[in-house]
């Protein structure tokens, strides 16, 4: 009589048992590199932050910051906004490299960027929005704002931040 292993439905073959636990294993180093990548590319993105709210806080009459915004133009600026004693609204714009106040800018003195979008809006309805934010072109406040036209084109359009009126735009072509 033939003996043979008696086998029942739990049992798995090792090859199955080791390659289940290796896929854990490169899963887990996976997951863990692209945290650590992640936690990296983000602190460089947020690099000098803590001084660009400190000069704002020392230069102006900010005392209660809302948030920094990172804006690459001719020059890399932290745009720091908030709030005066007051309760007046400001933007003060920092240089990244210099780590000074550049500007610093009244909301009330600004073009709402509510009322470009929607003016935006209305002119381009075939247009692709994807975000406004405030920036800084040759001295000049402008409202960056970004967007894909009825031809497909990625649009980087600038906007005078006081008068609302177009300052310079720039169209690429997706490929």
């Amino acid at each position: 009589m033939i003996r043979t292993q008696q086998s029942s439905r739990s049992t798995v073959p090792d090859w199955v048992k080791w390659t289940v636990l290796g896929c854990i294993v490169i899963g887990l180093i996976l997951t863990i590199a692209a945290y650590w990548f992640y936690t990296d590319i983000m602190e460089d993105k947020q690099e000098g932050y803590g001084a660009s709210k400190q000069i704002a806080v020392e230069e102006t009459a900010l005392i209660d910051i809302d948030s920094i915004q990172r804006y690459n133009g001719n020059e890399a600026l932290h745009i720091v906004s908030g709030a005066t004693e007051s309760g007046e609204h400001g933007y003060a714009f920092i240089s990244k490299k210099n780590k000074q106040l550049v500007t610093y800018v009244k909301k009330e003195e600004l073009a709402d960027a509510a009322s470009l979008e929607k003016a935006w809006q209305e002119n381009c309805d075939k247009c692709e929005w994807i975000d406004i934010k405030l920036g800084l072109e040759d001295d000049r406040t402008v409202w960056e704002m970004t967007y894909i036209d009825e031809q497909g084109r990625y649009v980087i359009a600038h906007y005078d931040a006081e008068s609302g009126e177009r300052y310079q735009q720039f169209a690429f072509r997706r490929s």
